[in-house]
């Protein structure tokens, strides 16, 4: 064997030779450091907004593309003064460290250059013995070939240990000064570059008299070298060392944990996020939460997104509530929550689209039951008619929900799919009509986005995108080919939105209102569990959530106190701009009843021109204006029967329905009622009253009273002439008569029923109903 080896010795030096070579070639691990890292997000120009710590428990923040010069100075003096010079190792420092140790016995100084050190510090749990020394120098050698000097730095500081659960610069300077590592002093960084030399001795808070000894020996080399003056090393001397640690800043995280969710744990997520304007943001919801604590009110939840960018400038998910139970990890943002009103603006420009209404047009505001369903209006009160525009600024329900009937819940739900409202998912059958009112769940983030993409149509009638909140993000303004909304029925419905009244508690509005036009909905659901409010500008869409996270209802919470404020005090941190440009060119001018709000008839007196989406030209002309036949003192209505052709004044009249008009006079003083008909002239066929409850066929069921004694059902009529005497018949059985106000108590028996009513003119009506058991 021997001899064989001697024969072969040259084939054998080639073949180690190789196989060394082939190790050296792949010794290096890839990648070379396999530890977690801790989640970091940034804003675009890199400062912290938030971090959450690794999974092993350690602050150690993902590799960085740069380090600060001075820590480069100062961690190269300290560690390895020939770092750019050598290849990996420092032979003349191995033989000086060797001799050290022989005369004293034992290991004092291990030579190790700052490449041996990152090698040592991949591979953790290695003793320190000479095979392992050895296999550090080539896997350093190895490094010198595929890192460049600077990029050995940064591993170098993103790994090294800066004691307890500190690891890398980046991480060591937040937790021990509150600051990224740019802005260190002299005397700061200097007492983080002596820390990874024993980092278990020298720990900040502790052991300062050694802390100080080594920063200051380093600053003294700093000086010696001409890297700093007398001056600056003396100041830097006298900077006190870091005691506790800072806390990690954590200014957005919802959002933090939201994009760990999506899939970026240990990542350096680089966001959108405006940085000033975050902290801003976070400021007014911990004054208002101050506030609204005291209501028992916990939660807010803020987003603010640029229009003209589709991104994310601000996040706070929630308030930094300490409050036991208040729900603060919850992300509002993302969470369904009941809508209330904020989905009404939809409806009035999907109908305006369709040429189902004209922004003015008349909508009833009386009692309502339709299949057993009864909104109310939020002030329990009736306008008999209102205008489009003005229910939706003011937020009335019964118009809204009969806007909804009359356009049909099947198509209204269609188009809202086309939103992306994600959380209404189940059949337009499950939601009804009080989809219109809260009946659904939708999060601030689909909502504000669909706001957004109204704005984004308005200004650009081919986009309608979702917000992004990464900075390397697709081009989220992509063309579309047909956007939800006309960019003609988004301006009428913007434009209604201007017109809402400032809420009472934001001192000021007037000013704030003439400076900046906003347009701007509120919502408050059931039970006073939700207050939403959203603001749009051609900019910027800002929207705003306030509740509980656990659904606890709290009086007083409503989108326009507690919601409305908010979002105004954050409009007034975003610069002016200005309003959008009016879309002439889907737009058509017609001539509306101003009155009424419908098309212009022949007959209507007052009318207006106005912009309209142009397929509103399918609807109907104004239908209550009527031609009237007067005596020549125009006190009596007359006809041909009993009053010569010759002498009547003919009029226009501006006519509602009976029920419509009982309520509308009552808030509209100037409203002109009909003349009555001149005595001998008999009554043309013209309805003077109607059922507001029970309407014909309803079926009634009475309730028990607190006192267990049975209730009674309560009728109410409205007639035009306030003065005329109503007479009750049940089943042909008089029953009593009312005057003025009509209404009457009725206790009945289970059954069915028919009640006959009479006016002392002669007209009558009759209805049906049922008593049940």
């Amino acid at each position: 064997m021997l001899q064989y080896l001697k024969n072969h010795k040259k084939k054998l030096f080639y073949f180690i030779s190789l196989v060394l070579l082939i190790w050296f070639i792949y010794c290096l691990p890839n990648p070379l450091f396999k530890t977690p890292t801790s989640t970091v997000m940034v804003d675009v120009q890199g400062r912290l907004l938030a971090a959450k710590i690794a999974d092993d428990g350690q602050w150690r923040f993902p590799e960085t593309d740069s380090i600060p010069d001075k820590f480069i100075k100062a961690i190269t003096y300290f560690e390895d003064e020939y770092f750019y010079y050598h290849p990996g190792f420092n032979p003349i420092s191995i033989l000086r460290a060797f001799k050290q140790n022989i005369s004293a016995g034992k290991v004092v100084s291990g030579a190790s250059t700052i490449s041996m050190q990152t090698i040592r510090l991949s591979r953790k749990g290695k003793k320190r013995n000479i095979p392992e020394k050895i296999i550090e120098i080539f896997q350093a050698m190895r490094m010198e070939i595929s890192y460049s000097k600077n990029e050995i730095l940064n591993l170098y500081a993103s790994h090294a240990p800066f004691g307890g659960n500190v690891v890398g610069l980046e991480a060591a300077s937040w937790r021990y000064f509150g600051r990224e590592p740019a802005q260190l002093s002299w005397g700061e960084i200097t007492a983080l570059a002596v820390l990874p030399n024993a980092p278990a001795l020298i720990y900040p808070g502790k052991n300062q008299i050694k802390l100080k000894s080594k920063r200051n020996r380093l600053l003294d080399k700093l000086n010696q070298k001409g890297v700093i003056d007398n001056e600056t090393c003396d100041l830097a001397k006298s900077e006190p060392l870091p005691g506790a640690p800072f806390a990690i800043p954590q200014l957005a995280p919802h959002l933090l944990d939201r994009a760990i969710k999506e899939g970026n744990k240990g990542k350096r997520i680089i966001t959108t996020i405006d940085y000033s304007l975050q902290k801003k943001v976070n400021k007014i919801v911990k004054n208002y939460h101050g506030i609204l604590s005291e209501n028992e009110i916990h939660n807010i939840a803020i987003l603010i997104l640029d229009v003209e960018k589709g991104t994310v400038l601000s996040y706070v998910g929630n308030s930094n509530c300490k409050h036991g139970n208040s729900g603060k990890d919850v992300d509002i943002i993302t969470a369904p929550r009941s809508t209330g009103s904020i989905l009404k603006p939809f409806l009035y420009a999907f109908m305006q689209q369709d040429g189902a209404i004209l922004p003015n047009t008349l909508i009833p505001d009386i009692p309502t039951q339709i299949a057993g369903y009864s909104p109310k209006n939020f002030n329990e009160s009736f306008d008999g008619v209102v205008p489009a525009s003005e229910a939706l600024a003011r937020s009335l329900n019964i118009p809204a929900v009969r806007m909804l009937r009359d356009y049909s819940i099947e198509k209204f739900y269609t188009n809202l799919k086309k939103l992306n409202l994600h959380t209404i998912d189940q059949p337009a059958s499950h939601y009804g009509l009080s989809i219109i009112l809260g009946g659904a769940e939708a999060t601030l983030w689909d909502l504000s986005n669909a706001y957004m993409g109204m704005a984004q149509t308005l200004n650009d009638s081919d986009v309608f995108a979702f917000a992004e909140f990464f900075k390397d993000h697709p081009d989220v303004k992509r063309k579309v080919k047909n956007p939800p909304f006309e960019p003609g029925a988004i301006w009428n419905t913007f434009e209604a939105l201007t017109t809402l009244n400032r809420p009472s508690q934001e001192t000021g509005w007037q000013e704030f209102q003439s400076s900046k036009k906003i347009a701007w909905k509120t919502g408050t659901s059931f039970g006073h569990r939700d207050a939403w409010s959203i603001g749009i500008t051609p900019k910027y869409v800002v929207g705003v959530w306030v509740g509980n996270a656990d659904g606890e209802g709290r009086p007083g919470l409503t989108g326009t106190r507690v919601a409305a404020p908010i979002l105004f005090k954050v409009f007034k941190q975003l610069p002016y701009n200005n309003w959008f440009q009016k879309p002439d060119w889907d737009l058509t001018t017609v001539t509306v009843c101003k009155q009424s709000g419908y098309l212009a008839s022949e007959i209507c007196t007052n009318t207006k021109e106005i912009s309209i989406s142009k397929n509103g030209l399918k609807t109907v002309t104004c239908p209550y204006h009527q031609i009237v036949k007067l005596d020549k003192e125009k006190k009596f209505r007359v006809n041909s029967n009993c009053y010569p052709v010759s002498k009547m004044q003919l009029e226009s009249w501006f006519v509602l329905p009976p029920i419509e008009e009982w309520y509308f006079k009552r808030k509209n003083p100037f409203y002109k009622i009909l003349p009555p008909y001149k005595k001998g002239c008999n009554q043309e066929i013209f309805k003077n009253m109607d059922v507001i409850y029970p309407k014909n066929l309803t079926k009634i069921l009475i309730p028990v009273e607190l006192d267990g004694s049975k209730g009674k059902a309560v009728f109410e009529i409205a007639h035009r002439n306030t003065n005329t005497i109503i007479f009750w018949h049940l089943d042909n059985t008089y029953i009593g008569e009312t005057k003025n106000t009509h209404r009457m108590e009725i206790d009945a028996k289970p059954g069915k029923y028919k009640m006959t009513l009479v006016d002392n003119q002669g007209e009558t009506l009759s209805f049906n109903f049922e008593i049940m058991d």
